[in-house]
């Protein structure tokens, strides 16, 4: 009687296959988070951008029909929802016969709460203390 060499036990060719899978995802487990944290925080940047180009917009449409500039600067702020810690300030309003431009800045600090502290964990620093900014200008007596 011979006997012949057992083939390999399905167990423990699974536990192989589950620790190769379990490096594999060790390994591409921080790249996927850093793309996923980069489209949220960008995300958020746009976002930011276009609330704050928004708001400058409509403080130089305040601004051209003569509104006072304590509340051109309140529209500006108002505008901006969903942005904390907005500062609108006018550059240049209209005057009556004034052919000139009208013109608002508005901005607002931002922050990378994923992306800065992900890149920080390896020794760089990334964007801390960003201000995204806007001017709106417009033609007075247009």
């Amino acid at each position: 009687m011979s006997t012949s060499p057992r083939p390999r036990s399905q167990p423990q060719r699974s536990l192989r296959e589950r620790g190769a899978a379990a490096v594999e995802l060790a390994i591409v487990f921080p790249l996927l988070f850093l793309v996923i944290a980069g489209i949220v925080d960008f995300g958020r940047a746009f976002f930011t951008q276009i609330q704050v180009t928004n708001a400058a917009r409509e403080g130089a449409r305040a601004a051209v029909v003569m509104v006072p500039n304590a509340d051109v600067i309140t529209r500006a702020t108002n505008a901006a929802a969903g942005v904390p810690a907005v500062a609108a300030s006018v550059i240049a309003s209209c005057t009556t016969g004034a052919t000139s431009d009208a013109s608002v800045q508005v901005t607002a600090p931002f922050q990378w709460i994923l992306l800065g502290p992900a890149m920080s964990i390896i020794g760089k620093s990334f964007g801390g203390g960003n201000v995204i900014s806007s001017t709106g200008v417009m033609r007075c007596g247009g």
